[in-house]
């Protein structure tokens, strides 16, 4: 399993905890000022998700054990928005935390949704990184991920209109 932390760009990302009744948790705000064009295959075709002028957030929802990764591009047109399912959410030294249990989840801007990493959790399972209560809780969290995002498509543009627009 890996520990992976909000992304932090070169301290320009803001951080923000939200505590009403559309949102509860933390996001992390970032934009890239600079690097090298990241390009990666999301399951149907390769796709630019990091570039200069390029934002991205991160979304650690209180209670729920995923993080949702939203990326603009430098027009600010949707990419894509990327579940990562976890073990557990948490905080360290200030920072948010997940601990990947690999499997995940893309929807793209028409609703269309893509699992990936199936592979990958088989391997972890199989080399005893995971066990397979962790497996079946994977695929217990991305029924949920489906029937709270996939089915109620709607709900998840409006989160994340509601969301970037505090930024």
């Amino acid at each position: 399993m890996r520990r992976r932390y909000a992304n932090q760009v070169d301290d320009n990302y803001l951080v923000k905890r939200f505590e009403d009744d559309i949102f509860k948790g933390y996001v992390y705000y970032s934009k890239f000022k600079s690097g090298e064009a990241l390009i990666v295959n999301n399951g149907v075709s390769d796709v630019c998700i990091k570039n200069i002028g390029y934002e991205w957030l991160q979304v650690y929802p209180d209670d729920a054990r995923y993080v949702i990764t939203i990326m603009f591009d430098s027009d600010k047109k949707l990419i894509e928005w990327y579940f990562d399912i976890a073990k557990e959410i948490g905080i360290d030294n200030d920072i948010c935390y997940e601990d990947d249990l690999y499997l995940d989840m893309v929807i793209m801007p028409d609703g269309k949704s893509i699992v990936l990493d199936e592979d990958e959790l088989a391997e972890a399972l199989h080399k005893g990184e995971v066990t397979q209560s962790d497996v079946d809780y994977a695929y217990k969290v991305l029924g949920k991920l489906k029937n709270k995002y996939v089915d109620h498509f709607d709900d998840l543009i409006s989160l994340t209109t509601y969301l970037y627009d505090k930024f």
